[in-house]
Formats: C-alpha cells, sequence, structure tokens
C-alpha cells in the first residue's frame, strides 16, 4: 500500500513540473495580422447602374469597426440627410435616407473609417461607387491645399465643386459634388460629370457645406475648371519578348492647387472695455481700425489733454493714461463713448455708447497703532526693467521698458563706461522710444566685440507722468567675441515685385530672426547669426506694405505668396553660408502619382517597423521562457 501511495504522489508531483513548464509564458497567439480588411461583397455590386436608392450593404472576410466615421465619411453629390453607417456582422451597410437625383452618378468615400476588428489595420481610401442612371460618370479633379502662410498641408477638408459657377455658391448653395483631402492635402473629386465647374475648399466648422465668413478657413481656385479624359497607349512586358499594347484613361486636370486662408473679421465693434487699475482705462475691439474713438466723461470736466494713448499698431487695442487726478481718483467713471461700428448691412456707421467703470483700492490688512509708528512709510517709485546681460549680442539694443508713460529723462543721470583695468571710460549712447509701444525704449550703444560695460542711473533719471522718479539701478555688461557669429550670403534671383526676404529658426516655431525688403535681384546679407539651423521664407508683397496680408472672398483676392527655401542651413561660428534662390512664380508643382507612391511607400514602411516591434517583442518573450 505505502508503494502503491508513494507511485501516486509521485505520479501527481511529474505531471505539475510537466505542466507548469509548459505554462510558462503567455502564449504569443500567432504573428500580428498587418493587412486591411478586404471587400468579399457587395449589394449591389460596386459601380452598379440604375441604383434606386435605400440600403447598401459591404462584405468582409473579418470582422470590422468604424473609425471616426462621422469624421471619414463623405457622400459626393450631398445629401441633405447624412446617410446612416453602421456595422452589422462581418458587413457595414449604409442607409440612404432621402431620394436621389436622375442620371447622377454617386461616390461613397470611407476614407480612412474602416479597420480591422483585431489589429485596427485601416481600408484606405475605399470607394463605393454608382449611378442612378445607365451610365457612369467617370471624369475626375485632383490637386492639393495648403495653408497659404506656412504652406503646410491642410488635411480632412472639405474639396467643394461646383456646376453653378456664380461667384455667391459658396456663401448661399449646397455643392454639386464633395471630397475630403488626405494627410498630406491631396484630393480626388471622382466620377464628375461633363461641365464647367468653380473650385472651393472649406474647413466647414458646422458641416453645412456653406461659406459663413471669418472663422471658417477657406480658399478658391481662380478659373473655372472643365474635366476632360483622354485615352493613351502604353507598352507593357507580358512574358519572355511578348509585348502587349495596353489602352489607358488619362484625367485632367490633375495639379490644382488651392492655397488657405482666414479672412480679417470684418465687423468692428467694441469687444471688451475694464478698469484694472485707478489711472487707466482699457478698450478692445474686434478687427483692425482707422478711426479715432470719442470718450466724454459725463458730470466731469476734462481738459484736452486729460490722457496719454498707448495702442498697437491696428489701433484695436487701446489705454488711456488718466493723468488729471480729480478723474483717477473717482471710483465710478460714467463715459459716452462714440465710434464706428458695423451695422447689420456690414456698412460703418458711427455709434453712440454709455459705459461705466469701476475701480476700488484693495482692502488694506489692520494694523496696530504701535506698528504703524515702527513702519516706515514706503516711498513710491517708478518702476522699470533693464536686463543686462555676460553675452550682450553685439547687434542688438538694449531694452527698457517701463510700467506707466514716461514725462521726463535726465540724460545727465544716466551713465554707460566701458571698462578697461581700472578705468571707466564714458560711453556715447542714444535712448529712443519704441514705435510700436509706449512703454518700451531702446539703448544704442556701438559695442565693441569682448568688453566689459558698467551701466548707472540715478534715482533722478526717469519721471512718470505721476510725478514720480525711478529708483536707481547699477549693472554690468560683456559683449560677446565676433568669432562666435556666422553669416548667410544668400543672392536672391528673379525678383519681379517686392519681396520680404525672411530668416527663420528651423523649428516649428519658425521665429523671425531677421528680415529684409528687396525689390530686384541682389544679395542678401544676414549678419550676427549664433550658431544655429536655419531657413528662408520669402513672401511676395503684392502692395508693398511690408507684411504679409490674408485673401479675401468675396474681393476675389488671394493671400499673397509664400516661397519656402526648406532646405537646413546650419551656421557654424566664424563661418559663413552661401545659398541662392530663384524665385517660381508658378509656385509648387503639384504631382499627384509621386504623392501616391509616396503614400504606398510610407504604408509599407509603417508595416515594416511594427513587424520588426513585433518580432522583438516575441524575441523578449521567448528569451524570458527560456529563462523560467
Amino acid at each position: 500500500m505505502k508503494k502503491i501511495a508513494f507511485n501516486i504522489l509521485l505520479g501527481f508531483a511529474i505531471s505539475a513540473f510537466i505542466y507548469s513548464c509548459a505554462n510558462v509564458g503567455m502564449p504569443t497567439g500567432g504573428p500580428l495580422d498587418y493587412t486591411p480588411p478586404k471587400v468579399t461583397e457587395t449589394s449591389p455590386e460596386n459601380f452598379a447602374t440604375n441604383f434606386k436608392g435605400g440600403k447598401i450593404e459591404i462584405f468582409f472576410d473579418e470582422f470590422v469597426q468604424l473609425k471616426d466615421i462621422s469624421e471619414n465619411f463623405t457622400i459626393s453629390p450631398p445629401l441633405k440627410k447624412k446617410p446612416v453607417v453602421k456595422l452589422k456582422g462581418r458587413s457595414i451597410y449604409v442607409k440612404l435616407e432621402e431620394e436621389l437625383r436622375e442620371n447622377t452618378t454617386y461616390t461613397l468615400d470611407f476614407g480612412e473609417g474602416i479597420a480591422d476588428n483585431n489589429e485596427g489595420n485601416a481600408l484606405e481610401n475605399y470607394q463605393f461607387v454608382f449611378t442612378t442612371g445607365e451610365k457612369l460618370d467617370s471624369l475626375s479633379i485632383k490637386g492639393k491645399l495648403d495653408n497659404s502662410f506656412d504652406q503646410l498641408p491642410v488635411e480632412k477638408t472639405i474639396v467643394m465643386a461646383y456646376l453653378n459657377t456664380h461667384d455667391s455658391v459658396p456663401l448661399t448653395t449646397i455643392p454639386s459634388y464633395v471630397a475630403k483631402t488626405d494627410s498630406a492635402g491631396y484630393f480626388q473629386l471622382n466620377n464628375l460629370s461633363k461641365g464647367d465647374y468653380k473650385l472651393f475648399a472649406l474647413v466647414d466648422g458646422n458641416r453645412d457645406f456653406l461659406y459663413n465668413g471669418p472663422g471658417e478657413m477657406i480658399g478658391f481656385y481662380d478659373d473655372i475648371i472643365t474635366p476632360s479624359a483622354h485615352i493613351f497607349e502604353q507598352i507593357d512586358s507580358v512574358a519572355g519578348d511578348s509585348i502587349a499594347i495596353q489602352k489607358m484613361i488619362a484625367t485632367e486636370p490633375s495639379n490644382i492647387h488651392i492655397r488657405m486662408f482666414d479672412e480679417e473679421n470684418p465687423l468692428q465693434y467694441l469687444s471688451t472695455y475694464k478698469r484694472d487699475r485707478r489711472e487707466k482705462i482699457y478698450f478692445e475691439f474686434s478687427a483692425k481700425r482707422t478711426d479715432t474713438l470719442s470718450i466724454d466723461f459725463i458730470d466731469v470736466e476734462e481738459s484736452t489733454d486729460w490722457f496719454i494713448l498707448e495702442k498697437n499698431r491696428t489701433n484695436d487695442t487701446l489705454s488711456y493714461w488718466i493723468k488729471d487726478s480729480s478723474i483717477y481718483k473717482r471710483d465710478t467713471l460714467l463715459a459716452k463713448l462714440e465710434y464706428l461700428k458695423t451695422d447689420s448691412l456690414g456698412e460703418l456707421v458711427s455709434f453712440i455708447d454709455t459705459v461705466k467703470f469701476n475701480f476700488k483700492d484693495p482692502k488694506k490688512a489692520k494694523v496696530s497703532k504701535k506698528k504703524q509708528e515702527k513702519m516706515k512709510i514706503k516711498k513710491p517709485v517708478y518702476k522699470f526693467n533693464l536686463k543686462t546681460s555676460s553675452t550682450q549680442d553685439l547687434h542688438k539694443d538694449l531694452i527698457i521698458n517701463f510700467n506707466e508713460p514716461l514725462a521726463e529723462i535726465n540724460k545727465d543721470s544716466i551713465h554707460f563706461y566701458r571698462l578697461q583695468d581700472t578705468l571707466q571710460i564714458p560711453v556715447d549712447y542714444k535712448l529712443e522710444q519704441d514705435t510700436a509701444n509706449l512703454l518700451r525704449y531702446h539703448i544704442k550703444i556701438d559695442w565693441d566685440a569682448e568688453t566689459k560695460y558698467a551701466v548707472d542711473i540715478d534715482s533722478t533719471a526717469f519721471l512718470n507722468i505721476y510725478g514720480i522718479n525711478s529708483d536707481q539701478f547699477e549693472g554690468k555688461i560683456t559683449t560677446r567675441e565676433k568669432e562666435h557669429y556666422g553669416k548667410i550670403t544668400l543672392d536672391v534671383i528673379n525678383v519681379k515685385q517686392a519681396l520680404i526676404v525672411q530668416l527663420l529658426k528651423n523649428n516649428k516655431s519658425e521665429k523671425v530672426i531677421q528680415s529684409q525688403r528687396i525689390y530686384s535681384d541682389q544679395t542678401v546679407f544676414f549678419n550676427y547669426l549664433n550658431p544655429e539651423t536655419y531657413m528662408i521664407k520669402i513672401i511676395v508683397d503684392s502692395n508693398d506694405n511690408g507684411k504679409w496680408d490674408t485673401g479675401n472672398y468675396k474681393e476675389n483676392l488671394q493671400p499673397e505668396m509664400v516661397h519656402y527655401f526648406r532646405k537646413e542651413m546650419k551656421v557654424r561660428s566664424n563661418w559663413e553660408v552661401k545659398e541662392r534662390i530663384e524665385i517660381n512664380e508658378q509656385g509648387p508643382e503639384i504631382n499627384f502619382q509621386k504623392h501616391q507612391a509616396e503614400m504606398e511607400r510610407k504604408h509599407e514602411l509603417e508595416i515594416a517597423k511594427a513587424k520588426e516591434k513585433d518580432a522583438l517583442k516575441n524575441k523578449k518573450k521567448t528569451r524570458t521562457k527560456k529563462t523560467k
């Protein structure tokens, strides 16, 4: 009996050991699936004719999921009632909830909205096509959208084609055909009927297929487009020495380029007013202004010079610094305003408004009489900010910012010295107000390289409009060596009109480092550059106002053209980079076939990376299993 019991226990032990060995690690479940789902059948068949509407069902070789289908799915021509798209086992059905047009070809584009259920592999750009007539329409328009300011692609944006070519159609009419751009900004309007088309692109915020004015990005093609198709022959090698001639159909145009832009807000009105400090009242308008704001305080006899005005370049942000103490000492100010405002007809008209400004001094903490006697009364000080540096750039000014408007400057109380051994040698300087900022001044000095300087500002140097003097200030400055900087020499040719040549940091911010305006072929020099990577942007300044201007659809005005020289320019210390740019008036070349090849190659690379990651993961699991 003992022997039998021992054999039974031994058997259990061996079984447990084998079981534990067999269950080390989790099963991999086989290799991951990288292929998208395949369509096995459709009802009705794809490219069906004489379709009467109702329901469409698409069957797949595996279970699928719908990914952001409301964003990815479009039907062209668009319907007033958006079709219902739902899952049903291994199929998707689309229910069309309104009557279809006669003799019209419809395209159901799913974009990237269909993917397999396990790994999420997308069936990219699947389209289901049918016609309500005897014959399918087969014309197409292809092209690309980009942002007119930075030339970046605009993805998942509606492109709209109209058979009605009247200028008002994007404002009043639903388009004849629509398509969406892909991640690179390319679009295809397929299965179009014969005719002349007007073309628009729209970031359709409320999805009504209408342009609702500023707030929605728009783009338009200047010319009327007449799509066409032609047959050509292509040689196709079959096998060995055999050659076959294939007849191919090419559709045009395939190189439409539309530049998207945001219009400036034409509606002018007072959006904000406040009094966040006793001596200042603030106004903000919705758009840039050319008129003046009239302010008349009620029950106050103000003089004509009661204020100093601080404003921005576009005259839509205004700060009135009140100089008259009989005005700013009042806790409540009632004022009648008069300014131009946009009326219901879109016209600027004189408008009178009454506003109230309140201000209360913050409550002071209660302090005992003994503490009050001991406390020193703080003398008010006119504050300013001046940053000195141990790496002062040779080509830059010192910037001094004040917190209130300046009334007087005593230059005899401001001293700059060049330090040489134990000597302090006085240095000449210029103090100039910033043209765009009332409270900012530039201190201009002809700097020597690798030199130490000292700045000494007495308390009598600056006086503000309230009769308060600034505080004392001392600082040390050391300039950079000349060898620290690099230089870019740029030959710009084929210049036909005013250009703004900008040197940008080569990063997402694209910060403008330096800018120059030119009117003819010339060499542009960018000096005193820190060792960094840069790129060039050129603005075609059509109206010669020194800045980039956006477009306006109602005025048929395209945004000003920009050109990027995106080649990285790596600047090193004590080094010169030379480049040449030829201005191309035609803009970028659109190559749709090249784009499709690039997208396929991108997809192949993504699959290869995923497989490599999966193989590495499986290798780690195998190592873990062996270790255990």
